[in-house]
């Protein structure tokens, strides 16, 4: 049977470093958030936004537009804990099934490593990620209550909690090219990117 896939977008951060926010970056015209959430609606059953705080969530469903009414608006229970909050918020609201988890400031979701993802499902795994990337990753969704014990631990290392669970570690695809984890996390970043 198909397992349903979920997706998540990590929107909650607090873009210190860019000055602005970065899920509302346009990229070719569309803010950043608009263009990852029809990115990943086009395979996933629900989407899923972790916006930090509720103050959050006209904005975003104003960048977000026709796409709004698909979109869950999910805040964190543990606010100002980083990524570990909203990947907690986000799978706490999703019943069950693989998750796919990315960060608002990747702009790209690649095809190709996201069938190299899903073709490891039936493995029963935690996260199925490549090596040193916890986003652009497969969670699934029942290590919510794992994720909520990191963080009432006080313990906010994604990685160390990727290390604590039953992981798959892919090695990146042949000519999947690193810009698949490309961050926007600052002004030069953004400008980078949108030049190319």
């Amino acid at each position: 049977m198909q397992q349903a896939i979920h997706a998540l977008i990590l929107a909650g951060g607090q873009s210190t470093r860019m000055g602005t926010d970065k899920a509302l970056l346009l990229i070719e015209g569309k803010p950043l958030l608009y263009r990852l959430a029809s990115q990943t609606a086009a395979f996933a059953q629900t989407v899923t936004i972790a916006i930090g705080s509720p103050q959050r969530e006209s904005l975003y469903r104003e960048a977000l537009g026709d796409l709004a009414p698909q979109v869950n608006f999910v805040a964190d229970q543990f606010p100002g804990c980083g990524p570990l909050s909203g990947l907690h918020a986000g799978l706490s609201v999703i019943a069950d099934g693989y998750v796919f988890v990315i960060a608002c400031d990747m702009p790209q979701v690649s095809a190709p490593l996201l069938k190299q993802l899903l073709s490891k499902i039936d493995s029963g795994a935690d996260v199925i990620h490549t090596a040193d990337q916890p986003f652009h990753a497969l969670y699934q969704a029942r290590i919510a209550a794992q994720v909520q014990a990191a963080l009432e631990a006080k313990d906010y290392r994604l990685m160390g909690l990727l290390n604590r669970l039953h992981t798959i570690e892919l090695a990146p695809l042949e000519g999947n090219r690193s810009d698949v984890f490309t961050n926007l996390n600052t002004p030069e970043d953004y400008n980078k990117y949108t030049a190319e």
